[in-house]
C-alpha cells in the first residue's frame, strides 16, 4: 500500500519541516508510518491494555502480532486535565510525544488486559477513564 489521506500527507510533510529531516529520515519515518497503518488495518493477533499512570494519565494500548513481538499500532493518552492524544498510522508523533516504538510488555508496563469494545470506547469516547 503507498499514499496517505490529503490531511495526513500535508501534517507530515509539515512534520518533516518543522525538525528539518533530511531526505533519509523522512523516507524511514514514511516507512515505519505505512508499516503501522498495514499492521493496523490487518488482521493479525491483537492484544490490549492499560495502565493508569502516577501523573493521572490514562494509557491505553492496541497492539499487533508481528515477527514475534506485540507491535503497538494505536496508543491513547487521557491526562488528568482532559488532554487527549492518540497516536496512531495518521499521527505517529506531536511535541507532545508519540507511538511507542518499543515492543508492547504487559508485564513490564505493568497493564492490566483491555477487551476490544473498551479499548475502542475509549479511543472513540475520550471522556471514558480507567479512574473515573
Amino acid at each position: 500500500m503507498s499514499g496517505f489521506p490529503d490531511d495526513v500527507e500535508a501534517y507530515y510533510a509539515e512534520l518533516a519541516r518543522e525538525r528539518e529531516w533530511g531526505a533519509e529520515t523522512r523516507q524511514a519515518f514514511r516507512a515505519s508510518a505505512e508499516l503501522i497503518r498495514d499492521l493496523d488495518r490487518g488482521t493479525a493477533a491483537r492484544t490490549f491494555g492499560a495502565r493508569a499512570d502516577d501523573d493521572g494519565t490514562d494509557r491505553l494500548f492496541e497492539a499487533v502480532w508481528h515477527e514475534r513481538e506485540w507491535v503497538v499500532v494505536r496508543e491513547l493518552h487521557v491526562s488528568e486535565d482532559g488532554t487527549i492524544t492518540r497516536y496512531w498510522w495518521q499521527r505517529i508523533e506531536d511535541e507532545r510525544g508519540g507511538l511507542t516504538d518499543q515492543a508492547l510488555d504487559r508485564d513490564e508496563w505493568g497493564l492490566r488486559a483491555l477487551e476490544r469494545e473498551d479499548f475502542y470506547t475509549a479511543w472513540d469516547t475520550p471522556e471514558w477513564s480507567l479512574t473515573a
